[in-house]
């Protein structure tokens, strides 16, 4: 298949131009940008787009930087293309972030071309089979999953890599073939450069081997792709919604095989932007599957994983503020903050103004003892339910799951003898009485 059968093909295929009326490629008028431009040039009556073109200047080669910007700046007038120029000290950029000279590079051309244009624009890049191939060399020496094999995706948000099953070859044949000039980039022949060196020292090897090496690699990055995106998709089942975190079961995290398990960890992670590496992942997993049924873990990026019994939370989590004793008002209602309640004691004439979806409890006024306080739980705090056993209230707490992290904020209703109610437990038979036989009430509106 010639280029620009293979470029038609992966715009067709991989539908590069859905919702899209307009690429710009980007152009650093060496070879492979030179073809990528070329061929969509004349692709673009047939297939419906506009082009135009971009070019950055790292601004690392001195003349030669300038150079390549003059030559962009001719080749896209001679053919009536719009040449959109950025510019950016890729050293001082580096330097400033303790940063590699090519990650710098990268980051700051990659800021220039996603700055440009709307949704309805493609930023075409021109990758191609060669590049993949060392892509894939470095993340397999680095270490990596499917996720690293799989390569340089054809399409990312508005990124697009049309060129990504052509090889160098292919290209330099056909910039012969069409007359077409380009320049060469000095600093593509240091070896210092590790994709330098892979491109000039063990690429060679491996074609000795096996001369289309590159097509090779191209066709085993699409399989992983494939396989890596449906992985993706089933990890993501077992990732919820709940306000700002992600919450995944304990029970399915530690029924689903590893990698699955994995990658809904990841999953929920990189929801904030944040990338776990694979010490953090394991973490998580031993969070899950340990006996503690309350536990929090700190991770990258001010993420928190925390355990509250079969529910894992991963977000940007927040302790629960604790809060201080604060003494009832007869008659009057009490705002409780910290645990995001407002709460009324008075008599029980007052229940008909109260909403019913309130959570109340009925006591017989002659069995307080003093003033009623909220506080929170306390050592040695003992709670009997009508009808139950007795116990302590840290035992009441854990029989009912209440997550650790969530009992220093659990509001205890007490008198000067002791524990009177528990909020979302119920109340202390000793001065608890039925609604019929009730002279006051304790009235919770949780704040939504």
């Amino acid at each position: 298949m010639d280029v620009r059968a293979s470029v038609r093909k992966s715009l067709r295929e991989y539908r590069m131009l859905s919702g899209a009326d307009r690429i710009i490629c980007a152009f650093s008028g060496g070879p492979d940008s030179v073809c990528l431009a070329a061929v969509l040039m004349s692709l673009a009556p047939e297939l419906g787009f506009r082009l135009e073109c971009a070019h950055f200047n790292h601004q690392l080669r001195g003349e030669e930087s300038r150079r390549d910007e003059e030559f962009a700046a001719s080749w896209c007038a001679e053919r009536g293309l719009k040449l959109r120029v950025g510019r950016g000290d890729a050293a001082a950029f580096a330097a400033e972030r303790r940063l590699g000279i090519e990650e710098a590079a990268r980051i700051l051309r990659y800021g220039f071309l996603e700055s440009l244009g709307d949704e309805k624009t493609r930023i075409a890049t021109a990758h191609q089979a060669d590049d993949q191939a060392e892509t894939i060399l470095i993340n397999l020496v680095r270490g990596s999953g499917l996720k690293g094999l799989g390569g340089i995706p054809p399409v990312r948000d508005r990124l697009i890599r049309p060129l990504l099953d052509v090889s160098r070859s292919e290209i330099l044949s056909y910039l012969d073939e069409n007359h077409l000039r380009y320049v060469e980039d000095s600093s593509n022949r240091d070896t210092r450069y590790r994709r330098n060196r892979l491109r000039m020292e063990v690429l060679p090897v491996l074609k000795e081997m096996n001369p289309a090496f590159a097509e090779t690699c191209s066709r085993t990055a699409k399989l992983l792709r494939e396989d890596e995106e449906l992985l993706a998709r089933q990890a993501a089942d077992a990732v919820n919604k709940e306000g700002e975190c992600a919450v995944l079961s304990v029970r399915e995290l530690r029924e689903m095989p590893g990698p699955l398990a994995s990658r809904s960890i990841r999953q929920a992670a990189a929801a904030y932007g944040i990338r776990l590496e694979e010490i953090h992942v394991a973490a998580v997993r031993e969070l899950a599957e340990a006996e503690n049924p309350s536990a929090r873990l700190e991770l990258p990026g001010g993420l928190t994983a925390e355990r509250k019994y079969e529910r894992l939370l991963i977000g940007r989590l927040n302790r629960p503020a604790a809060f201080s004793e604060t003494a009832l008002q007869f008659g009057a209602w009490r705002d409780i903050p910290e645990s995001g309640i407002c709460v009324f004691w008075g008599q029980k004439s007052e229940l008909a103004k109260i909403h019913g979806k309130f959570t109340t409890f009925f006591f017989k006024m002659d069995q307080i003892c003093g003033n009623i306080t909220v506080r929170p739980r306390r050592e040695g705090d003992f709670l009997k339910l009508p009808g139950r056993p007795g116990k302590s209230l840290k035992k009441w707490l854990i029989q009912e799951k209440v997550p650790l992290t969530e009992r220093s904020r659990l509001p205890v209703f007490a008198d000067e003898a002791g524990v009177l109610a528990v909020f979302g437990l119920g109340a202390d038979e000793r001065a608890a009485a039925s609604e019929a036989s009730a002279d006051s009430v304790l009235v919770i509106m949780e704040r939504t």
